[in-house]
């Protein structure tokens, strides 16, 4: 079968791959869709990638086949992918840090003993079994494929903490932070601004729950001061996270005392001492998300409370990828459909 992967810099191939075969307590799955997010873009444009996995990682489909240790029943389960339950094992879990289990982490970017040699972004994928779970009955295959980025911003809003009734800015309008705006809202936020250049997804961020957004400049400082009797954001979650980009002041944003939550990585955000320590600003950061966020955004999900459908792109094949992965980004996620 064919995969793509990414082989450089701005180079992604299509080269042959041997069909997995389920070993020991791990499971393979048909793919049924799979999402090109900006992790993958990125992935193509630098070439650096944390394992080959990373790239096609948020993906969903079902269970073909089992290895030894993982029960028969679980074969035609529809499932997607996310991280497993903490080892138990490592150092950090033996000193009662489960939340950062460093087999939780690695399995997060794709760098797992039993996974196949690539993404999802080919037609069967190879993935330890307690890496899977069941897609809700409700929940259809391109929708679930958006589970694993609302889990990476339902663990933002979790590092925020509480935002019921509070002011919230949300730097970055990519399906993260489209998705915290959505999660923001249900959570009770009182008002929410996004700061994106690009129109269309400032469009799609009003449509998801947005009060306002504003392209990058004194504008959306002037907007928060209005809303919040000049003080500012209380909550600032930086989602922008694109190298070559540069990111907004981010710190000028929020209220003195306020919070920031960095989400994205790469690029550079402009968190000047001088600023957090005159303002007193806490900055928290976000990485990845952790079973309970999963379960509960599937569940949000499967209620219809949290809809990824406006963020639904255009649908390709796998040989697509190649040209798709290094192409200008538009307002809605891109869908891979292996298996078509």
């Amino acid at each position: 079968m064919r995969a793509a992967v990414v082989t450089g810099p701005e180079q992604v191939e299509l080269i042959e791959v041997d069909d997995p075969v389920a070993l020991p307590g791990s499971v393979v799955v048909d793919v049924s869709a799979c999402g090109l997010g900006g992790s993958d873009r990125e992935a193509a444009r630098t070439g650096e990638l944390p394992a080959p996995g990373w790239f096609g990682h948020e993906w969903s489909g079902r269970i073909v086949a089992v290895g030894d240790g993982v029960a028969e029943r679980f074969v035609g389960e529809r499932v997607l992918g996310s991280v497993p339950p903490p080892c138990g094992r490592c150092r950090r879990c033996r000193a009662g840090l489960g939340d950062h289990c460093e087999r939780s982490l690695a399995s997060l970017v794709g760098d797992a003993t039993l996974a196949s040699p690539h993404g999802a972004f080919a037609p069967r994928l190879r993935v330890e079994a307690d890496r899977v779970v069941r897609t809700p009955e409700g929940l259809d295959d391109v929708s679930a494929t958006f589970a694993e980025p609302a889990a990476v911003a339902a663990h933002a809003l979790a590092r925020a903490g509480q935002v019921l009734g509070e002011c919230v800015a949300v730097v970055g309008g990519g399906t993260i932070g489209l998705l915290t705006v959505e999660l923001a809202r249900l959570a009770g936020a009182a008002r929410i601004l996004v700061v994106e250049p690009d129109g269309a997804r400032r469009d799609l961020a009003c449509t998801l729950g947005a009060d306002a957004a504003i392209a990058p400049s004194d504008a959306a400082v002037e907007w928060l001061e209005e809303q919040s009797h000049g003080l500012g954001a209380d909550v600032v979650v930086d989602c922008a996270g694109m190298s070559g980009r540069p990111r907004p002041d981010t710190p000028t944003l929020v209220r003195h005392g306020g919070l920031v939550v960095v989400v994205g990585r790469g690029g550079a955000t402009a968190l000047d001492p001088d600023v957090l320590v005159v303002r007193e600003v806490t900055v928290r950061g976000s990485i990845g998300y952790q079973v309970g966020d999963m379960r509960r955004v599937l569940a949000l999900m499967d209620e219809d409370r949290l809809r990824p459908d406006p963020l639904v792109g255009p649908t390709i094949g796998v040989d697509e990828v190649p040209v798709a992965a290094l192409a200008a980004f538009g307002p809605g996620r891109i869908i891979v459909r292996p298996t078509d």
